[in-house]
């Protein structure tokens, strides 16, 4: 259901709402190099790839239960998908390169052990950089893996920060400055933690306007971020958290990010200018930052 328009500073567009019948969208977003965005299809086990110019989409299968992290492949028609699997128990979770036509090409299991040796592995996020591999386990073990181009590995907890990760949901490569840098998303912790491509860590950002910091985009000078409790946050150069699109409602209810009805789980009413949980996040080439949101059905939008 769509309600009134709430204020933001930057204009809003819903590009897609999926139907709460299909199931969650729990879904990442990437772009790819045409322009054409790839997020889940609600329900898993699909690629959405949608023309955000005409509203255009279509539906690719791909041999995974949820595409919950989705990076693209610069200069190419490639994406790595992080698919956590089930949330708890096994089976474990994998990480694959697939194709515009969703055929795998790569598969990735938990460094340091055979694919069954590892049924807490639950990766929900995955940045490139000059060909490491960096991996965040932030359904599993609470760990970030970094795999270099010659298969050997580095594994951090978070420990060096003086708090171990909990839940680092989302990993990005900060490239604003001229030595690029690691930035994770820790949502259990609410903070960013920064480290330096050697893994070395740096700093911690945090603000009491981000209580569940989940995915990480650049946008010129400025971090953007998925709050998944109800923001659209960005983080410029010095630190400074600002908020540019709020939630819908102060409280999350009975049933969040849904909501209950007759004591049966039904999508949320959201609001067209508020967020109710803003889960993936990209930027595309020409500034556009576009988000999706976890919930049945599920949307996707852009900010200009």
């Amino acid at each position: 259901m769509q309600m009134n328009s709430i204020p933001t500073d930057l204009t809003w567009k819903t590009l897609y709402s999926g139907d709460p019948q299909d199931g969650w969208l729990h879904s990442g977003i990437a772009v790819l190099s045409d322009g054409a965005l790839a997020f889940e299809a609600p329900g898993g086990g699909a690629l959405m790839m949608m023309n955000p110019i005409d509203g255009s989409s279509s539906k690719v299968a791909v041999r995974a239960s949820v595409l919950h992290g989705i990076t693209a492949v610069d200069g190419r028609d490639e994406l790595w998908i992080c698919d956590p699997g089930v949330y708890s128990g096994p089976p474990a979770g994998q990480v694959l390169l697939v194709n515009r036509q969703g055929e795998v090409l790569r598969k990735i299991f938990r460094p340091g052990l055979l694919p069954d040796d590892a049924p807490t592995w639950k990766p929900t996020s995955l940045a490139i950089h000059h060909g490491d591999i960096w991996i965040a386990d932030g359904y599993g073990e609470s760990l970030v893996h970094r795999i270099r181009p010659d298969g050997s590995t580095q594994t951090f907890d978070g420990a060096a920060s003086g708090t171990r990760f909990d839940c680092p949901h989302g990993v990005a490569i900060d490239t604003r400055a001229q030595e690029p840098l690691v930035v994770i998303a820790d949502r259990g912790n609410e903070r960013i933690v920064v480290m330096t491509l050697d893994g070395e860590y740096v700093r911690t950002i945090k603000s009491s306007q981000m209580v569940g910091p989940s995915s990480i985009a650049i946008r010129g000078n400025h971090l953007f971020v998925t709050d998944l409790f109800g923001a659209i946050l960005s983080i410029d150069k010095n630190d400074q958290v600002v908020v540019h699109v709020s939630a819908a409602k102060s409280e999350r209810g009975e049933g969040w990010p849904n909501r209950i009805v007759d004591g049966l789980e039904v999508a949320p009413e959201v609001v067209e200018g508020a967020v109710n949980s803003p889960h993936g996040i990209a930027v595309t080439s020409d500034s556009r930052v576009i988000f999706t949101e976890w919930y049945l059905g599920g949307r996707v939008v852009q900010l200009y």
